[in-house]
């Protein structure tokens, strides 16, 4: 048989998938032909399609060597160094086949790939796109165009490319993935839940669709969702690390600390860099809702205990943490009534340095950047601007007022969602970034703007206001207490809040220097005061309403037996307890401990404990309409729900405590000049309840303090412009004197 004859026989066995007759062969050839090119070639895709990069290179280069004008030789030789990561040199060999055949839509393809590999984003969408040109109806480029799309952050456009590969190729699983993966960069969970779920049909055994379909029900704040997805993901693969992270993160959503804490353990054992399991299992030392209160009161001294081991972890393994930082974030810590100065600080030293090591930002001097303008350039950076406590209390009002003459407002919105405060917010400003964007994205936009200060109006509630907070990107950094509690972060500066709401001490509860403004430190704005029926059952005449419709996270186990005394003392009363949307279970677990409580002290729990669904914002103000009392909670007290009970002229009893999170209420109080029902002590919080509670039940009395509340709220709660002047004072004198 002629080398012609064998080599064509050689190819048959080869395109059949019969790779041993095939090599075998080759070989036969070689034996007579030793540098016979197209067989060495093709022993070379051989031994790439067999898991051995390394002689494929040796292979297809004796075979370039000889012939070094066929395009294919260099497009597989590409792919092979592919296989071993050598993306430049993979460049260069699909470089070369092009040169030979411009039209050679396999390289354009693989091209693309290897700049994409390498970061050179830009070149490697024209990639995708003459690939394309050549051949138009090829499923897996539009799919890689998209995912370059992505990385660039342009998700409209990569989700047209990804529509584009399902409508050529309906069936292809991974298409229906990457479509629900952008849906999700895009914060459009239900729409990704759908894509999630064909994936899976078509691919019932599809681990990463169950992973991702997991992370998205948790940033939907349907852990219980993500538990399953993620539980599926890890039964078809169980060596998958990233399920088993996002499966812990969602047990501990839903209180399950233990569980959460062996599925952070497991994800360890199958990847001991993973640095965000890590840091998961380091922060899952914080309980969301103690069970009781030995449960409560270790907590700080097991999270500085796992932090050290750690900080131990990361000396030993330089930038493994960077990345991650920010991904999990000790925010419950704060609910604790203790000072956690230190060790937050002790966190933010930590994640900090890891940050700055990974993630190597720049920021402009103050010298560099004041020299070149007239105004300050302040950038904002949120990922709340939408109905929330922060945009509603903090940012709405610094945006509104700042003086445009003296500052010029960058603000950076990290979140996707797009409503009427995004829209209305861009209108304010001189630039507005909306999200999401990858972090390296978002440091080249903050660099860009050379802002001279950055604010934060937290820090602790978004993943990448987190990150970007860990890192120095302007001479000033400012935190605001959307988050009442220190940072611990070294590269935050300043902690601003208001007079009415920090002790005569307070400065030893923060990192940052504290800067103290007029009044509460905020300047608001009620809006329209409309209702809506929030669907409650009638009054029991008699009975009197307590509404303690905080957040149950917030509730410490050190003041169920306060409450249950409350009820002892107030006879006949109900105290209504709200259910958040995306954790159901922790209303169910405050009830029972407060239910325990109640029964120490020889009260019938189903008498007096009620409960009501999360509501809108104009159904909550009906039923603060029909609450008669509002109980701050003492361990972290609520400035929005008292500024909202305000409004409706619901008397608040609260308790002062030393930490600006047990001051909020206090503090509106103080603003308002009403302070009746401000107190210093346990006893005092108790008696003043019970004394309101008698006086409720004469109807017209009450009625007249509620309206005169009422009044005093209208007046005084909002429209605080000397906080804002003075922040620009400070600010002025800071950058500019």
């Amino acid at each position: 048989m002629s080398t012609r004859e064998l080599f064509t026989t050689a190819l048959q066995h080869h395109r059949a998938g019969r790779l041993l007759e095939a090599e075998a062969l080759y070989r036969q050839i070689l034996a007579t032909e030793t540098e016979h090119p197209d067989s060495l070639h093709m022993l070379g895709v051989i031994a790439q399609q067999s898991g051995r990069p390394q002689l494929a290179i040796e292979l297809i280069r004796r075979a370039i060597a000889h012939n070094g004008a066929v395009p294919a030789f260099h497009n597989n030789l590409g792919n092979a160094y592919v296989a071993t990561e050598k993306w430049l040199e993979a460049e260069t060999c699909f470089r070369r086949a092009l040169e030979w055949k411009p039209d050679y839509a396999e390289a354009h393809f693989n091209l693309g790939t290897a700049l994409r590999s390498q970061g050179k984003l830009d070149d490697a969408v024209a990639s995708y796109k003459l690939a394309l040109r050549h051949r138009p109806h090829h499923a897996e480029t539009c799919l890689n165009l998209g995912n370059a799309l992505q990385a660039q952050g342009k998700l409209e456009e990569a989700v047209d490319a990804c529509r584009q590969a399902i409508s050529l190729k309906p069936n292809l699983a991974s298409a229906h993935n990457n479509l629900g993966n952008l849906y999700a960069a895009q914060e459009r969970f239900d729409a990704a839940l759908g894509a999630y779920a064909r994936a899976i049909e078509l691919k019932p055994n599809f681990a990463e669709a169950y992973h991702n379909r997991g992370l998205a029900a948790l940033r939907l704040g349907r852990p219980d969702e993500a538990v399953a997805a993620c539980q599926q993901a890890v039964a078809f693969k169980p060596d998958y690390v990233a399920a088993h992270v996002i499966l812990a993160h969602a047990l501990r959503d839903i209180g399950r600390k233990e569980e959460a804490e062996l599925a952070y353990q497991r994800a360890v054992a199958l990847d001991p860099d993973c640095g965000e399991a890590r840091l998961g299992w380091t922060v899952a030392a914080i309980p969301l809702v103690p069970d009781g209160v030995a449960d409560a009161s270790q907590t700080t001294e097991q999270f500085v205990a796992r932090l050290n081991s750690l900080a131990q972890w990361s000396r030993a393994n330089l930038r493994k943490l960077g990345e991650v930082v920010g991904s999990v974030q000790p925010f419950y810590l704060a609910y604790r009534p203790e000072d956690v100065t230190t060790a937050l600080s002790k966190y933010g030293d930590l994640v900090c340095a890891e940050a700055a090591a990974y993630w190597k930002p720049t920021a402009a001097s103050h010298a560099d950047a004041s020299a070149r303008r007239d105004r300050i350039r302040v950038a904002v950076v949120t990922g709340q601007i939408k109905r929330h406590p922060v945009w509603d209390v903090i940012t709405r009002g610094l945006i509104q007022h700042l003086d445009r003459e003296r500052f010029e407002i960058f603000l950076f919105h990290t979140g996707a969602g797009a409503n009427e405060d995004t829209a209305w917010a861009g209108a304010q400003v001189a630039n507005f970034v909306q999200g999401p964007k990858p972090t390296r994205q978002w440091l080249a936009e903050i660099a860009a703007a050379e802002p001279e200060a950055i604010l934060y109006p937290e820090v602790g509630m978004d993943a990448v206001t987190c990150t970007l907070a860990a890192l120095r990107l302007a001479p000033l950094q400012i935190a605001s207490w959307g988050h009442p509690v220190t940072t611990g972060l070294p590269t935050i500066d300043w902690f601003v809040s208001g007079e009415l709401l920090e002790g005569s001490q307070a400065q030893q509860h923060y990192r940052e220097k504290l800067i103290t403004l007029p009044g509460t430190g905020v300047c608001t704005e009620f809006g329209a005061d409309r209702r809506e029926p929030w669907g409650g059952p009638a009054r029991n005449e008699g009975v009197v309403r307590f509404a303690l419709c905080q957040q149950p996270l917030k509730f410490d186990p050190c003041d169920d037996g306060l409450l249950a005394r409350v009820a002892k003392g107030a006879g006949r009363c109900e105290f209504w307890l709200a259910t958040p949307a995306n954790m159901p279970w922790s209303a169910r677990k405050l009830r029972a401990r407060l239910a325990a409580a109640f029964r120490a002290e020889g009260l019938d729990p189903d008498s007096h404990l009620r409960e009501v669904p999360w509501l809108r914002r104009e159904q909550f103000m009906s039923f603060l309409d029909d609450m008669d009392i509002y109980l701050d909670c003492p361990a972290f007290s609520g400035y929005t729900t008292a500024w909202q009970a305000l409004h409706c002229g619901l008397p608040i009893v609260t308790l002062e405590g030393p930490f600006l999170r047990q001051r909020l209420a206090a503090g509106l109080l103080r603003q308002l000049g009403v302070t009746e029902g401000l107190v210093g002590s346990s006893q005092d919080y108790l008696a003043a309840a019970i004394r309101w509670a008698d006086e409720c039940r004469d109807t017209e009395r009450w009625m007249g303090r509620r309206a005169q509340l009422h009044r005093a709220a209208t007046d005084r709660a909002d429209g605080n412009q000397a906080a804002v002047t003075a922040l620009e004072q400070k600010l002025w004198q800071a950058l500019r004197s």
